[in-house]
């Protein structure tokens, strides 16, 4: 038998092996990256199982590499090189730590499975629709102390006993190893296979069935491609296919006939190993040792049978005492329904194995995993799966063919009946799909500016994917950057833009309101540290992004803010961001299926929440468009915040004017402020830092001169900067389309047309397209002087943003004044600079992803302090610079 010398926790040994030798076999060391070979994993005996088993651990492989990658590119210590040293000694010490450190983390996530599916599942907590789990981790005191942690775990051998679920093997699995069996055994019934048969059995199926090289091994009479990788359409079909199977049921007598050689073969080795009788292990759990064979089991044919094989309950085996016991009916506290003896063990077992374990205790820290490892591995209560682990896996790697919303990939340990009967109970179901996803097709990408412009240009084929997520949060209206009928997109971006910006005044004083909040907020939020020199304020979490949750809170929505000059207020300023944050992410950003369930249902409470503010200001704008409940609700709100003219109420009663519904004025305004407020922010925080890094000083040094010349030629030249600052550092890196129509794709340059049929996915890539050589020469040298109808930095064609022109003005006023501030530089270390990576989602194309304050990443840019080293009063061509 095997012995596993890496230890006897919940190590995933058996994705990377029992020892040196087998691990050595699974692992990559070459390129120094920490990878693990394509699809490849040190348990061979899984091959003679079911294959969903194999395809399990395939994805928990491709989560190592994905970890793997991603703790390469985020860097967090900064102890990496990315390329890895040229140098085999160094570059095979970084591979090392890299391979460790996401072992720890897929670890981690194996973990967060134990008890998030297997131990909820077990127990039923998800039948309830209940996120808790137990905590293997809490203080736990007895009457001989306290039970420490991390200090290791005897486990003892009738444990192994615990895990012959030969009962619970589903119809189809019994054919496959049926099917098996008939290979490796010939035309002899089970029934009559003995001991002797099996030795000769399984080496003549190893020897033709088993590769013993883990990088092209397969199962199931699945292929490897060229790259090595299984095909994600056969691994989906595999799980989705057990998914479907209904498992058996515990009970006396249920061993399929095929599997009465391994259940003797059990029997014969407890015997070996002189493992302790039923009662004897009773003991040992602390319960009540059966008195008799009628309470083991109330059925009399059992009971009976059993009493004359053993004579007396006390001799009753343990092996068929733990098979044949009574199960616990389905109900609270039993999701699994085996018997009290086995449940009340398993629980125990599963807690000790982790408890004793200092890699999932003691130093189960961020320090080991990383900061963004640490969070990647924790649970989710809030996805849709009553927080269990395993749907990110699945949602993460197979994303093509998992819904974030889909039964098959939140709930894989139960049959899309179930899940429908359990969702129904909790009445959710209308949540959920119940169907099987097709494939999504694989995205056509578009990297020319020719191409981006045509495919934006037609939306009579090209629809928007962001549609349903809008329409989820207006109440099913929609907003007009998700209309494709052109009639009513036109009609509403006509009226909507005019009542925001009815005439030059109002326009103008935007433009106003945003240079002097840009001021007040940099006064407000900078700070000196006591002997450091100069003054310091985080340009991005507390000035940008602040500008820009204002604008959207008192122009558009209403929203009062709790600031240190209005103490009372809704939200603070930070929490109306995240707000935002969410909102925007759920509409335009939502394309990874990981995410998404969490995000539609937060997005879905607080836009109604956002919602209802709105409707209470255009109440109060427009009395005359009132409903009962808002006017209710108005009433109640004005007792706690005096009434008074708010910023947004012109903007609201030009918008009533217009003549449209209640509930289509709320989805225009809440529409607006999703769509120029955090993304607007993310814009400007990437520009800035784009001049800010070393390699744009003289970019940086120019822009500086211009912002104190003040006059149309230098405002246009910062425009220019700006343009070519939001092209080589984009606020997305590429929007998608949706073809409903067969169309050719020009894409110029001489390249042939991109073939499009219906139902495909078109990733228009801004990033490529943007440093595409043919429509902008030498495409990495900043040139403020490029023609400006070249770009497409906010969209292109039909729902280009509506607000270029006016971003473009507000943002040169909130440039000027940064770059205005005296010896302005980053702050050392790691406050001054944004915490990101580059990473490739979509269709091959470069994307920065950013940590927020918990290391979880985001698209949304953060904090980013600088420093001003000298104190200055003074005007100078306009623009005040504070004390700061």
């Amino acid at each position: 038998m095997s012995k596993n010398n890496t230890s006897s926790y919940l190590d995933l040994s058996v994705l990377y092996g029992i020892n040196q030798q087998q691990q050595d076999l699974v692992r990559d060391k070459e390129h120094g990256r920490g990878l693990l070979y394509p699809d490849a994993f040190a348990e061979d005996r899984l091959v003679l199982v079911p294959p969903a088993a194999s395809a399990l651990l395939v994805m928990f492989s491709r989560n190592h590499n994905y970890i793997a990658d991603m703790l390469l590119k985020i860097n967090e210590r900064g102890r990496w090189t990315n390329p890895p040293p040229e140098d085999p000694t160094k570059r095979a010490v970084q591979d090392e730590e890299i391979f460790q450190t996401a072992r720890l983390v897929n670890c981690g996530h194996y973990m967060s499975t134990i008890f998030g599916d297997y131990v909820a599942g077990f127990l039923g907590t998800g039948r309830e629709g209940n996120s808790w789990v137990l905590q293997p981790f809490d203080p736990i005191k007895t009457s001989q102390g306290v039970v420490e942690r991390g200090e290791g775990n005897h486990c003892s051998v009738e444990f192994n006993l615990l895990y012959r679920w030969h009962a619970t093997t589903a119809k189809e699995d019994i054919k496959w190893t049926e099917d098996l069996f008939k290979r490796t055994f010939g035309d002899k019934p089970a029934s009559q296979l003995t001991l002797e048969d099996f030795g000769p059995g399984v080496t003549k199926v190893w020897s033709t069935e088993v590769d013993p090289n883990p990088r092209t091994r397969t199962f199931a009479g699945l292929k490897r491609g060229s790259d090595g990788k299984f095909s994600d359409d056969d691994l989906a079909r595999v799980l989705q296919d057990a998914t479907d199977k209904p498992a058996g049921a515990y009970r006396a007598r249920g061993t399929p006939e095929v599997l009465r050689l391994i259940e003797i073969m059990g029997m014969e080795q407890a015997r070996k190993w002189g493992v302790c009788s039923m009662n004897e292990f009773r003991k040992f759990l602390g319960l009540k040792p059966f008195a008799n064979f009628k309470e083991w089991n109330s059925d009399e044919v059992i009971a009976r049978t059993a009493e004359q094989l053993y004579g007396h309950i006390d001799n009753l085996e343990l092996y068929p005492g733990l098979q044949a016991e009574e199960i616990i009916p389905l109900g609270r506290g039993s999701g699994l329904c085996c018997g009290y003896t086995m449940t009340r063990a398993i629980l125990g077992d599963a807690i000790a194995l982790v408890r004793g374990d200092r890699f999932y205790t003691t130093d189960y820290t961020p320090t080991n995993l990383t900061a963004w490892g640490y969070q990647d591995c924790a649970r989710d209560p809030n996805n849709g799966a009553f927080g269990a682990a395993l749907p990110k896996l699945l949602l993460r790697h197979l994303p093509r063919h998992y819904t974030s919303n889909s039964v098959y990939g939140l709930f894989p340990f139960f049959t899309p009946e179930t899940s429908h009967q359990t969702l129904t109970k909790l009445k959710v179901v209308e949540k959920y799909t119940f169907k099987r996803t097709l494939p999504q097709p694989i995205p056509k990408t578009v990297n020319t500016m020719v191409g981006l412009r045509h495919v934006f240009s037609k939306p009579d084929i090209y629809k928007t994917t962001y549609g349903e997520d809008m329409r989820n949060l207006t109440n099913g209206f929609g907003f007009m950057l998700v209309f494709d009928d052109g009639a009513k997109h036109n009609w509403y971006r006509k009226e909507v833009i005019r009542a925001l910006f009815p005439d030059h005044d109002t326009c103008n004083g935007y433009v106003a309101w945003y240079k002097a909040k840009t001021q007040e907020l940099l006064q407000e939020y900078s700070y000196k540290i006591d002997g450091v020199p100069g003054t310091r304020v985080d340009i991005v979490r507390n000035v940008i992004n602040l500008v820009a949750v204002h604008w959207a809170s008192g122009w558009l929505v209403g929203a009062p803010l709790k600031t240190r000059q209005h103490p009372i207020g809704l939200f603070t300023e930070q929490e109306m961001y995240d707000v935002l944050m969410l909102l925007c992410t759920c509409v335009f950003i939502n394309v990874l299926p990981e995410h998404g369930f969490f995000l539609r249902s937060q997005a879905k409470v607080i836009g109604d929440k956002i919602n209802g503010l709105i409707e209470s200001s255009i109440e109060a704008a427009a009395p005359q468009t009132t409903t009962r409940l808002s006017h209710f609700v108005n009433k109640i709100t004005s007792y706690i915040w005096a009434e008074e003219e708010k910023l947004c109420y012109p903007f609201l009663r030009r918008l009533a004017a217009i003549g449209i519904e209640r509930k289509e004025m709320v989805s225009q305004v809440i529409g607006l402020a999703v769509g120029s407020s955090v993304n607007y922010a993310q814009s400007i925080a990437q520009v800035v830092d784009f001049y800010l890094d070393d390699e744009r000083a003289a970019e940086r040094a120019e822009i500086v001169k211009l912002v104190k010349r003040n006059n149309p030629e230098a405002t246009e030249l910062i425009h220019g900067y700006i343009r070519e600052g939001q092209r080589l550092a984009p606020q997305f890196p590429g929007l998608l389309r949706v073809a409903v129509k067969p169309d050719q794709v020009p894409l110029g340059a001489g390249l042939p047309p991109l073939a499009v049929q219906p139902g495909d996915i078109i990733f228009s890539s801004y990033f490529n397209a943007q440093r595409n050589p043919t429509d902008f020469p030498d495409p990495l040298k900043v040139n403020p002087r490029r023609p400006k109808d070249v770009y497409q930095n906010q969209g292109s064609g039909f729902h280009v943003c509506p607000g270029v022109d006016f971003t473009l003005m507000t943002a040169t006023e909130i440039m000027k004044i940064i770059f205005s501030l005296p010896n302005l530089r980053r702050a050392p270390g790691a406050a001054g600079r944004m915490a990101s990576f580059m990473t490739q989602q979509i269709a091959g194309t470069d994307n920065r992803m950013y940590l927020d304050n918990t290391s979880k990443e985001t698209p949304w840019p953060g904090s980013l302090t600088v420093v001003v080293i000298r104190r200055i009063m003074a005007t100078c061509g306009g623009y005040l610079f504070y004390p700061i």
